[in-house]
């Protein structure tokens, strides 16, 4: 099967760049947002990883991951804030999982919970499946149905 519309999403979050991006390359800190056993980086083949030194640029990760599809986000520096700046993310995924919503909809809640990482409060794993395996086996519910990729 052919990979679908790609979901593009967009949050403001009021932190600094190089704070969010360590949220989407700490190992540990994506354990406590996206998945417990997995990375945005591990096992995934890297398409574009940047964080340029200079603070005014855009940070860019894009991977292809066998979990998550294509995925690339674009972490811009907004000026303001409370700590003087904050950042745009803009995340594009491309995959085959389920109808477009659904996975629209898992999406939005990966990056609720991002932001909730990033203001102290990682996700409880042990309480994720009764809090949110409804989203998860909705927006993945054509998966079992392909072969694996």
């Amino acid at each position: 099967m052919s990979i679908v519309e790609a979901i593009r999403l967009a949050r403001q979050i009021d932190l600094p760049r190089a704070i969010v991006w360590e949220a989407l390359v700490d190992p540990v800190l994506v354990s406590g947002w996206l998945h417990p056993h997995e990375g945005l980086l591990e096992g995934s083949t890297p398409l574009e990883f940047r964080e340029p030194d200079d603070p005014q640029a855009d940070a860019q990760l894009a991977v292809a991951s066998p979990t998550f599809g294509t995925v690339r986000v674009r972490l811009l520096r907004v000026e303001g804030g409370t700590r003087g700046e904050s950042t745009r993310l803009e995340v594009r995924v491309s995959d085959v999982w389920g109808r477009r919503d659904d996975r629209a909809a898992l999406w939005e809640l990966r990056l609720d919970q991002l932001e909730d990482l990033l203001r102290g409060h990682p996700v409880d794993w042990a309480r994720w499946p009764e809090e949110h395996g409804a989203e998860d086996a909705a927006a993945r519910s054509e998966a079992r149905f392909r072969p694996a990729r």
